[in-house]
């Protein structure tokens, strides 16, 4: 799943059929030197390490490492993303690129649109980074793009100490925001995620940073026939194939009317829909009804249920 593009770099959801790029990066010298030697040294241990390591995040997260290619071929160049590491309040900025492929600013320039994905699709105000001590090309990116050095600490996963660097934004949520205004967002990204008006890129690997682990989607026929239930990923993936696979084009879908009920750390909205575009280069246009469930958490209010009926 594509997740954000530059001017020269596209980032997306690492898949099986690049173990044989992972197995190279792991095995530089640099990323043993630097971060770890995970002990891998075939194709087959490559994408165990993913499975294990890259996969889960995307759809546990709604974020993680992501894969680096050059726009202009395709051709794949490293990894760059937002990783949740046990031992860090905050998700961790990190990036890996082979030997061949440095000094063209290609982190730096995957590091920052990484911050401001962060900051507009995820809404994060915080980030960290560790480097090794002695990292001094990585710790010159991080203060590149504004993250300030905090020194050196020490963490379970590295022996040794490591330098770490926080990013800090101007808070998303205005002076007086409460509930009702954040749930508005919470809905307007949710119909905006699905959008690629204009050239614009979905935001569909972000929704699952917004929706429960366990949130169920449910699609009503309205003419007898049992409703389509889903989980996450089963709600995502085939509508990732229309949009990103190009059926679906100039896809827009926006609210009409709304109404929010909030109890204690639990909330509801109804609202009406309309969407149109251009599916099989057919135009399509309909309007219908959702509902949405939320429940507040530590991170701030998450969808756990969604409904809707397509009414024409």
């Amino acid at each position: 799943m594509q997740v954000l593009t530059t001017e020269r770099l596209r980032l997306r959801w690492f898949r099986p059929e690049d173990a044989a790029f992972m197995l190279g990066l792991l095995n530089e010298p640099s990323w043993k030197a630097n971060v770890s030697d995970p002990g891998v040294r075939d194709e087959a241990q490559a994408l165990a390490w993913m499975e294990q390591r890259l996969f889960p995040a995307y759809w546990r997260h709604g974020h993680g490492f992501w894969a680096v290619e050059r726009r202009e071929d395709g051709e794949l160049l490293g990894l760059c993303g937002l990783f949740k590491r046990d031992f860090l309040e905050h998700p961790d900025l990190g990036y890996g690129f082979p030997a061949r492929f440095r000094g063209q600013g290609y982190a730096r320039e995957a590091a920052r649109a990484c911050l401001i994905y962060a900051r507009e699709a995820l809404g994060l105000e915080r980030l960290l980074a560790t480097t090794a001590p002695h990292n001094e090309t990585s710790m010159r990116v991080l203060r590149d793009c504004g993250f300030t050095d905090l020194g050196l600490r020490q963490f379970p996963a590295y022996e040794g100490g490591s330098r770490l660097f926080e990013w800090a934004a101007a808070p998303a949520a205005a002076p007086g925001d409460d509930d009702a205004a954040q749930l508005d967002r919470l809905s307007a990204r949710l119909l905006a995620a699905f959008g690629n008006r204009d050239g614009g890129l979905p935001a569909l690997a972000a929704l699952p940073y917004w929706m429960l682990p366990g949130a169920v989607i449910s699609a009503a026929a309205g003419d007898g026939a049992p409703p389509v239930v889903s989980d996450v990923r089963g709600f995502l993936e085939p509508r990732a194939e229309l949009l990103f696979g190009g059926r679906l084009q100039d896809f827009a879908e926006w609210e009409t009317e709304s109404q929010t009920r909030i109890e204690g750390a639990i909330a509801q909205r109804w609202l009406r829909y309309r969407k149109s575009g251009r599916l099989d280069g057919r135009p399509v246009e309909g309007e219908g009804i959702k509902t949405l469930q939320f429940v507040r958490t530590a991170r701030g209010w998450r969808i756990a249920a969604l409904a809707w009926q397509d009414l024409a």
